[in-house]
């Protein structure tokens, strides 16, 4: 409940960390960003070494890879194997901390009536129609539950994808057409 009116951001924001992360990688390699990551993570090949207040923990991947995953809740890094809740592979989990500014955005209350500047912005059908996708539907379920013509939602949806806000997926015979991330983090949440 304390979470879910931020969800979107923090999900973005994480995204953009994991996403800065991955270019790290591939510029300076896994050592780097694996000693970069937080003061308490060290990469010595082979071995993983995590200290945090808890325990310290070791780690050797022999193989199985290595998830990195950010957090704005962990206390401090932490390695998750199949015995803690890890998957397959062991998942290192270190806390990031945002700046003050990111911090704002994150968790300050958006102010106004979203739903009339999203309509101002888009147009009041094309904000319907986007409305219409927080569950993924088909051209004529949202065509028959705003009262539009199968074309206007058609050229409608054409936007929003264009714009990246809508996907479309194939589902048996039914192309159904579902929110992006991006879409999501403009809808905001329902109210």
């Amino acid at each position: 409940m304390a979470v879910a009116p931020f969800w979107g951001r923090i999900r973005n924001y994480l995204e953009s960390e994991r996403e800065t992360r991955g270019r790290a990688v591939l510029s300076g390699g896994v050592e780097g960003v694996l000693n970069e990551l937080h003061p308490h993570i060290s990469w010595h090949a082979p071995l993983l070494r995590v200290d945090n207040e808890q325990q310290g923990q070791q780690v050797e991947p022999l193989g199985q890879g290595l998830v990195i995953a950010p957090s704005l809740f962990a206390p401090g890094p932490v390695v998750l194997d199949a015995d803690t809740g890890g998957h397959d592979a062991p998942v290192l989990v270190y806390n990031v901390t945002p700046t003050t500014d990111s911090a704002a955005g994150l968790w300050q209350q958006q102010g106004g009536d979203r739903a009339a500047a999203l309509s101002d912005l888009l147009g009041h059908t094309r904000a319907n129609v986007l409305e219409s996708l927080r569950s993924p539907v088909s051209i004529s379920d949202i065509a028959r539950r705003l009262d539009l013509s199968h074309p206007s939602v058609s050229r409608h949806l054409g936007v929003l994808r264009r714009s990246g806000l809508v996907a479309a997926e194939r589902r048996n015979n039914l192309t159904v057409h579902r929110l992006t991330h991006l879409g999501e983090a403009v809808l905001g949440r329902r109210d």
